[in-house]
């Protein structure tokens, strides 16, 4: 089998913080993985950059809407031999959040949706959600008559709640042109070291934070199985490489291998083994 999976997170969700730990894992062997490194051709100077500058404890710093690097890694199963790939398709997130406000996206992006076999997709613990406003809140808005008429040409995408970009978004890659097939959906919320150490379960914090969300996923004919993982692929606050070392990277260096610095929670999950969400998602974990 050689499946292509796709990933799919606004900015600042921890796509690429994901993307250089998951390099550097397969890619130094320093610690036993259920996945390994694939054949791979082609230039990867982007993805050896930021795997880089997370072996030596720097933010890895996020692409920009004119600096867009397309990573794919492949990945295989020594014990079925399949392969799997993993499509980073705009690590920067920008396109997703440019696509809910203005309804456009890449042609690209709807090829990489219809070849897809599954979803990576991203929330993070370290991003609010935004959804503060609920139908109490428009209730009240109506009985106060000193508030100014709404102007309905007057709407800004960017201030809709997080989660409902988010299922917007996922509602309509089912519908022409993307079309997209059912598959299974890890959701990965990164940046776990942050959350309060007495919430251990992916799945409930998924509920409290994102219920629509949550709720969503466990009733669309989109999903055909879905799993919560919660990753920390940084294990700390840092700082980019020009500014000097952020608050926790001695802390980090001194976490050998580095490979160790990941963390990951969820069903049949090993503590650092970042390619174990793949593995379920791939539909692996019963081949090897």
């Amino acid at each position: 089998m050689d499946a292509r999976y796709m990933v799919f997170g606004f900015t600042r969700t921890g796509k690429t913080t994901f993307a250089a730990a998951l390099w550097h894992q397969v890619d130094s062997e320093e610690i036993p993985t259920v996945l390994t490194k694939g054949k791979h051709a082609g230039q990867f100077a982007y993805v050896a950059e930021i795997s880089e500058a997370w072996a030596e404890g720097f933010e890895v710093e996020r692409t920009t809407v004119t600096q867009v690097e397309n990573i794919r890694i492949n990945l295989l199963d020594s014990g079925s031999a399949s392969k799997v790939a993993l499509e980073f398709d705009d690590l920067s997130g920008e396109t997703f959040e440019q696509a809910f406000a203005t309804r456009l996206c890449p042609e690209k992006f709807v090829e990489l949706v219809k070849g897809a076999r599954g979803m990576l997709l991203f929330v993070s613990a370290d991003r609010h959600n935004d959804d503060a406003v609920t139908i109490l809140d428009a209730f009240d808005a109506e009985e106060d008559e000193t508030q100014a008429v709404a102007d309905p040409n007057d709407w800004d995408g960017t201030k809709t709640p997080l989660q409902v970009q988010l299922v917007d978004l996922l509602q309509c890659l089912q519908r022409a042109p993307f079309s997209m097939v059912p598959m299974r959906v890890a959701v990965i919320v990164s940046a776990w070291d942050l959350v309060p150490q007495d919430e251990t379960d992916p799945a409930r914090w998924l509920e409290k934070r994102y219920p629509l969300l949550s709720q969503y996923l466990g009733n669309s004919e989109g999903a055909t199985d879905v799993r919560i993982y919660g990753v920390s692929a940084q294990g700390g606050k840092l700082s980019k490489k020009g500014n000097g070392p952020g608050p926790d990277r001695e802390r980090l260096l001194a976490t050998m291998p580095a490979s160790k610095r990941v963390k990951v929670v969820g069903p049949e999950t090993t503590e650092h083994d970042i390619t174990r969400p793949l593995m379920w998602l791939a539909g692996l974990e019963t081949a090897s």
